[in-house]
């Protein structure tokens, strides 16, 4: 079945909204690298690794229904970020945008009667042995909130407190990264 303007559309938008994800999440790696915060910044280069993988996913689906795409990249912006709280605010805010636009490719691809294009969002592993689209979506959205949560337990109005809790996230986050 091919797929109708709308819903291609909402693919094509998915598209640039991915890799433009994957700018925003490399930058935030640097950011971190900067700082020598090793397990910020590895994480974040594996977010980035993951949004890269979506767009191709995409693509190779629109490539499979020989379908045309166009990839519509932000303006150079001067990432620069007040502090990690700010950091995780938009991470979070950025993965709950990216699974309301996924949802509504879904909910297109019902009105059209698109169950080829529903089918793959859900079941269509994004990478060998790996889980679908919208799993990897659902997963993306938890891990920023818990992320989020975790950092903000253990911060406070102590500069000094703060800067050994960001020390020992970092240290959790080179743990977790290297299971």
């Amino acid at each position: 079945m091919f797929l109708t303007k709308a819903t291609l559309n909402l693919l094509n938008e998915q598209i640039s909204h991915e890799f433009n994800n994957h700018t925003i999440y490399r930058n935030i790696q640097a950011y971190f690298s900067n700082l020598d915060l090793d397990g910020w910044a590895s994480f974040f280069g594996v977010q980035a690794e993951g949004e890269y993988d979506h767009y191709k996913h995409i693509i190779s689906y629109l490539d499979d229904k020989d379908a045309p795409y166009e990839i519509n990249v932000l303006p150079y912006s001067d990432y620069q970020f007040k502090d990690i709280k700010e950091i995780l605010e938009k991470y979070y805010a950025t993965e709950l945008i990216t699974t309301k636009m996924l949802y509504e490719i879904v909910e297109q691809a019902r009105v059209d009667n698109d169950q080829g294009t529903i089918s793959w969002l859900y079941t269509m592993p994004v990478s060998v042995g790996g889980l679908s689209l919208i799993q990897e979506q659902i997963e993306e959205e938890d891990s920023a909130l818990s992320l989020q949560s975790e950092f903000m337990q253990g911060f406070g109005k102590s500069d000094q407190l703060n800067q050994q809790w960001i020390r020992i996230v970092n240290e959790n986050l080179i743990h977790r990264l290297s299971k």
